[in-house]
């Protein structure tokens, strides 16, 4: 309302006021000839694109024109194309034609390219002779029709060498200088020794042939075979080795089967407490062993000459306290001789009993590690599953180690505690006898 109001107000201002018509013509003035200055302006901007069509017109015909020209040399490019196709068939037949049987020598030459290529990939004799492939692959593009060219009797003759050499070279225990690619990640010029397509050796130890070259075996079989491999390399002569019928196969069986020092170390600590506590029942069986031997030895010299006791020995001191008994009571010295008898039992008899616990707490701990070591196995089968028979089977060979540590130990121990236990108890019967017969005699006396 209040905008119509003011509109109202100007248009009357308008009316009532004559003296501003003037600026209003003046502005009506200005707006035309502005209209005439765009209307010139627009004019010549359609004749500039006027002139500019005429001349896309132009480029347009020019561009049909040289379309035209490359259609047609299209269409004669592919017509000489088609003729060129016909006559390389034409060609092909004829070639095909005049080969003849020559066709089927070509494949029997391709067969035996590849077979010869695979063999050789894998043959520890490559490493001595690594050039040997060198032309099979230009036979093979010859063969299989990959080349214009014709496979030379040549080329078929350094086929028949190679594998006449290979046949040859299997027979043949050869040294040679090699690169060899070492456990440290180094390569070195080392000399090895081949033994047929067999085993290669190097330094004294085992090496491996595959696509990176020659390399040391990761991991060497045990000292036997390490022996023979140096006497191998060191040998002027004819010596012992054994060689790997398989290729390889029984030399990584050899390799990846654990030692005498891995097989300790899967027994974990349970294995280990085992092993000590066994090696050192041992020493003191041993010694004991030797001990009584001794005592043994001692008596019976003591035996044989009972009026001179001495205190070095068990009987000694038995004698020497039955001749220091007042009187010829026979009841007084049988007291005085059990006394001493009784005091010499328990040095004869010590650490005996060591040796017992040992040798039937041995075993009851090695089933304790196999326990443990089976509860160990569950739990990763319960977490891995069961898809891989080897984690099973490998987890339950190591749970079972402790079982061998304990029986290991507890074997030996025990014929060592009965070796020790039946030389005491000799000793004390010598004891027992002698007394016995000093008894009598008191008694006799």
């Amino acid at each position: 309302m209040k905008r119509l109001l003011s509109t109202v107000a100007l248009a009357a201002a308008f009316i009532v006021a004559p003296a501003h018509s003037q600026s209003v013509d003046q502005l009506l003035n200005q707006i035309k000839d502005g209209s005439f200055a765009k209307s010139a302006e627009a004019t010549a901007l359609e004749s500039r694109f006027a002139g500019a069509g005429a001349g896309k017109v132009n480029l347009l015909q020019q561009l049909r024109t040289q379309r035209a020209a490359l259609e047609a040399t299209s269409n004669a490019l592919e017509q000489q194309y088609e003729a060129n196709d016909q006559a390389l068939n034409q060609v092909r037949t004829e070639r095909a034609n005049s080969l003849g049987d020559l066709k089927d020598l070509f494949g029997a030459i391709q067969q035996v390219v590849g077979e010869a290529q695979a063999t050789f990939d894998g043959s520890i004799i490559s490493a001595q002779f690594p050039d040997r492939t060198d032309s099979f692959d230009e036979i093979s593009k010859k063969v299989s029709n990959q080349s214009n060219q014709l496979v030379t009797a040549g080329e078929i003759e350094s086929l028949w060498k190679a594998l006449f050499n290979e046949m040859v070279q299997q027979g043949k225990v050869a040294k040679f200088s090699a690169s060899v690619a070492t456990a440290a990640g180094d390569r070195e010029e080392q000399q090895v020794v081949r033994v047929g397509t067999f085993n290669l050796i190097g330094d004294g130890k085992f090496l491996t042939y595959g696509a990176g070259g020659v390399a040391d075996l990761p991991k060497q079989p045990d000292g036997r075979f390490l022996n023979q491999a140096s006497s191998l390399f060191n040998a002027t002569g004819p010596v012992e080795f054994a060689v790997d019928p398989t290729l390889g196969t029984l030399l990584e069986a050899a390799v990846e089967s654990p030692g005498l020092r891995d097989r300790v170390a899967q027994g974990g600590l349970v294995g280990y407490i085992i092993l000590s506590v066994g090696a050192f029942a041992a020493i003191i069986a041993i010694i004991k062993i030797i001990i009584l031997f001794g005592v043994s030895a001692a008596v019976k010299k003591q035996a044989a000459n009972p009026g001179s006791p001495s205190d070095k020995n068990p009987l000694g001191r038995v004698l020497k306290a039955a001749a220091d008994t007042k009187g010829n009571d026979s009841e007084a010295v049988e007291l005085r001789l059990s006394e001493a008898i009784m005091k010499e039992t328990p040095k004869l008899t010590s650490w005996l009993m060591f040796l017992k616990i040992v040798s039937v707490v041995a075993p009851l701990g090695g089933l304790l590690g196999t326990v443990l070591g089976m509860i160990t196995t569950f739990q990763s089968i319960t977490l891995f599953g069961a898809g891989d028979p080897r984690l099973m089977a490998g987890g339950i060979s190591e749970a079972l180690v402790t079982t061998v540590c304990g029986l290991v130990v507890a074997i030996p121990i025990v014929l060592l505690h009965t070796a020790a236990a039946s030389k005491a108890k000799r000793v004390e019967e010598i004891l027992e006898e002698q007394s016995a017969g000093m008894v009598a005699r008191k008694i006799e006396g």
